[in-house]
């Protein structure tokens, strides 16, 4: 029994002190311009994300100090934004690096299902100004989107590794998406390895299905998709001047895809 008690009063020694960090204030203490170069969004941007996901973040009490959403979200862009390792992001804000990343993933999580702004245009009207911008582009007409895949690299996965290595030689998750004139994303499709072939996710996604019900309108895509009644892409060869200058608009209004996906590497490392 002796035994038992030393070894009991050793734990409690031993046992870390439970220790409450100074959180960050930087939203009330950066500007504007400071809070997009760190955060990528204004202060109002950042308090309007917390509300759309507050319902799914908020702890229903404040023991053992919760983090707030607000600075749940400035956690998660943060670390979307910079790249950062969790423990740098953590320590910035004041929180513990488990926190962090509880506050990466629950955030995220919650946007994808809160946030519904990545979707096809709908109705005449949202069609018709959809074409209007890519018609400014490059004299393109009857243009919906630009359709591309990109490869985001992730971390060596434990199981079938060799069908997450891409064609660059480094494992990734191949993105699908389509993009409007304005660099906004109308269709994403992030569920395929990358090894995948960029016309297959094509094939294998809504795409076609929602394209068909669309009349006079088309995608443009590369040279590694096939030709479709609603998808255009380039000609290898060109025999006159008026393919020449299909291919010179077909191109300048495709780099739409390639532009938009450098936006948001950038803005979201």
């Amino acid at each position: 029994m002796a035994a038992f008690m030393m070894v009991q009063n050793e734990g409690e020694r031993l046992r870390k002190e439970r220790t409450f960090r100074e959180r960050s204030t930087a939203l009330d203490l950066l500007t504007d311009r400071e809070l997009i170069e760190r955060y990528r969004f204004p202060r109002q941007g950042i308090l309007s994300l917390a509300d759309l996901v507050k319902e799914d973040i908020q702890r229903p009490t404040a023991r053992c100090h919760a983090i707030p959403p607000f600075l749940q979200v400035m956690v998660t862009l943060r670390f979307l934004a910079k790249g950062d390792f969790l423990s740098e992001t953590a320590d910035i804000h004041g929180v513990s690096k488990a926190s962090a990343s509880r506050c990466v993933e629950e955030v995220t999580s919650s946007i994808c299902k809160r946030l519904q702004n990545i979707k096809l245009p709908r109705g005449n009207a949202e069609i018709d100004a959809v074409k209007e911008g890519f018609y400014k582009i490059g004299g393109f007409p009857n243009v919906v989107g630009t359709v591309d895949g990109t490869l985001i690299p992730i971390q060596r996965p434990h199981e079938d590794e060799p069908a997450y290595v891409c064609r660059k030689g480094f494992p990734a998750i191949n993105v699908q998406a389509i993009a409007n004139s304005d660099l906004r994303f109308s269709n994403a499709v992030v569920r395929w390895l990358g090894s995948t072939h960029d016309s297959f996710l094509l094939t294998n996604s809504s795409v076609p299905a929602n394209m068909e019900n669309m009349q006079n309108s088309w995608l443009l895509g590369d040279s590694g998709y096939p030709l479709k009644k609603w998808l255009m892409t380039p000609l290898l060869h060109t025999a006159n001047d008026q393919e020449t200058r299909f291919n010179i608009a077909h191109c300048k209004t495709r780099n739409v895809i390639e532009r938009s996906f450098g936006v948001l590497k950038s803005r979201f490392r």
